[in-house]
């Protein structure tokens, strides 16, 4: 297999797996694609105990063919593909657009135009409920 048109790293201390779209897709690329994030979410959710979130850069993905985005909208159905959250960000407005389409009967979707944005808001449960389970803690000294 040649270059690959996608990236799928681990963030264990987030229980994130952070991707990275290129190019212009197949269906051969998408079903790489979905074996590589459900190895990374099963991994997570396997050693935190929980669902895992998402953050995925289409900052350098191509307008995909309208065969590409059906399976890519299947493919989102799965759980552990779609996470508990998943925040995309891409600063292409016709990219944007057509995740979008792919993913609108999806809650669990974000679109920002800004990575720390998106980070944001990924993070922000995940932060207060770090806080609320430190606090009581602190309370009682320990």
């Amino acid at each position: 297999m040649g270059w690959r048109m996608f990236s799928v790293v681990v963030d264990m201390e987030h229980g994130c797996f952070e991707t990275a779209i290129h190019g212009f897709w197949t269906l051969e690329t998408i079903d790489d694609f979905r074996r590589a994030v459900t190895e990374a979410g099963a991994r997570i959710e396997r050693v935190t105990g929980r669902p895992p979130v998402s953050l995925c850069d289409y900052t350098n993905a191509s307008i995909q063919s309208q065969e590409v985005i059906a399976a890519f909208a299947k493919m989102v159905e799965h759980p552990i593909v779609r996470s508990r959250r998943v925040a995309m960000y891409t600063g292409g407005v016709m990219a944007k657009m057509q995740a979008q389409r792919a993913t609108r009967d999806r809650s669990e979707f974000r679109f920002f135009s800004d990575l720390n944005e998106a980070r944001a808001w990924l993070y922000a449960d995940d932060d207060a409920a770090d806080r609320a389970q430190v606090a009581p803690m602190m309370a009682i000294g320990r």
